[in-house]
């Protein structure tokens, strides 16, 4: 039998917990000399996930990570299981508070905002966290007093994070005044909360101003307070030189939260104006309201724009705004446009096939106004290095002739 030395066993095993293929677990159930080798090998203990209920109940689980990961920093998970009571949540978090400069990331998902304010006071609340580079805040639900609370928390926990790059938090209006917050080095905020409202957009925008090397910003929620004007943006537009990519899921105030966004390098921009039919909510105002104002300053502000996403989205001038997408001379390096339950029609795709464009990529789904002749108009003007993707657009009468002449003369990803 070949016996591997120290050295390359926990080689192996650090592989092994790497690709998931094994637990520490197991490995140290194995026999007594990998179990005396997991224990001598840090990298196996940089990564605690907490979300058992006997993790909170029994306090020797989450200490062993601390000293045997030794100098490295530790990735922390928690995700706060069903059953447990203030006394579990209060002993994990006096555990985890005297060990914050050791967090390389710190992960919390809890079901309520309550418990999220919680565990940042006991954990965070004026700790530093000089190693800090991910920092993911979750909440599962929203009960509907929530609402109308603030997110106090946040801006006094983990302070200083200077390697701070990539930061999620829900979407919870923000006490008054609130620090302003230090992220040179941030490079990804995701705001995601959908059930949340009350967030006004000059609060974001002024939020988002904190982080001077930005490059990806995705928001989602229901809405945002108040309404938005073009002779607003001058006054409280944020520059951001190295924004690189946008995603927001906001009706009406995605539009609101764009416009007010100056981002020369952009690439990147998808708006999507979904509402759930389902949910009872007065909107403060139609989407469209504000994304032809979006779409227009983007054109000017972001030349450098190569993928444009709509998603349920409608124009006010038709086919006027739809043109400063197709136009070729707005967007001049506009090489793919996603259009998802839009109300483009067969007078834009027509308009479109006359101008020439750098467009290389058109995606089409649930945009039931498009009909067979607008698309075969369309196609004839464009290339064959192409592509079109086509799904559910109800009304597109194309026989098998059609389809074929279509797939002659570009590449077809999806017809159907």
């Amino acid at each position: 039998m070949v016996h591997l030395n120290f050295d390359i066993l926990s080689m192996i095993f650090i592989e092994a917990l790497h690709t998931g293929s094994s637990s520490l677990l197991t490995l140290r159930l194995v026999n007594q000399a990998w179990y005396e080798i997991t224990g001598r090998t840090p990298q196996l203990w940089t990564r605690l996930v907490l979300n058992r209920r006997s993790h909170f109940r029994n306090l020797k689980y989450a200490p062993v990570y601390f000293q045997k990961s030794g100098a490295l920093p530790i990735d922390v998970h928690i995700a706060l299981p069903n059953g447990v009571d203030s006394r579990g949540i209060e002993a994990v978090s006096n555990l985890l508070r005297g060990q914050t400069s050791k967090l390389r990331s710190f992960d919390l998902h809890v079901p309520t905002r309550d418990e999220l304010e919680i565990f940042l006071r006991l954990i965070a609340k004026g700790r530093p966290a000089p190693l800090l580079e991910v920092l993911k805040l979750r909440v599962q639900i929203s009960r509907p007093a929530d609402s109308c609370l603030h997110f106090e928390s946040f801006f006094i926990c983990f302070t200083p994070a200077p390697r701070l790059t990539h930061l999620e938090i829900p979407t919870w209006p923000h006490a008054k005044p609130f620090p302003r917050p230090k992220l040179p080095n941030l490079t990804s905020i995701t705001i995601d909360g959908m059930f949340a409202d009350g967030v006004a957009t000059h609060d974001l925008i002024s939020f988002i101003s904190c982080a001077p090397t930005l490059q990806n910003l995705v928001y989602k929620c229901r809405g945002t307070r108040g309404s938005f004007h073009i002779g607003e943006a001058r006054e409280y537009v944020v520059h951001l030189p190295n924004l690189l990519t946008v995603d927001v899921t906001v009706p009406g105030a995605g539009g609101d939260l764009l416009c007010l966004i100056n981002a020369p390098a952009l690439t990147d921009a998808r708006f999507n104006g979904f509402r759930d039919s389902t949910v009872e909510l007065v909107w403060e105002g139609p989407p469209i309201e504000s994304l032809a104002a979006t779409v227009f300053l983007l054109s000017r502000r972001s030349r450098n724009l190569r993928r444009l996403t709509l998603e349920y989205t409608e124009f006010l001038d038709m086919p006027g705004d739809f043109d400063t997408i197709f136009d070729g001379i707005s967007f001049p390096q506009l090489e793919e446009v996603l259009l998802i339950a839009t109300d483009i029609t067969d007078e834009t795709l027509m308009n479109a096939s006359r101008r020439s464009s750098s467009l290389k990529k058109l995606k089409l789904r649930d945009c039931d106004w498009v009909t067979g002749t607008g698309l075969l108009e369309f196609v004839r003007g464009r290339g064959s290095d192409f592509s079109l993707y086509l799904q559910d657009c109800r009304n597109l009468d194309l026989t098998q002739e059609d389809m074929d002449e279509i797939s002659q003369m570009i590449k077809v990803e999806g017809l159907r």
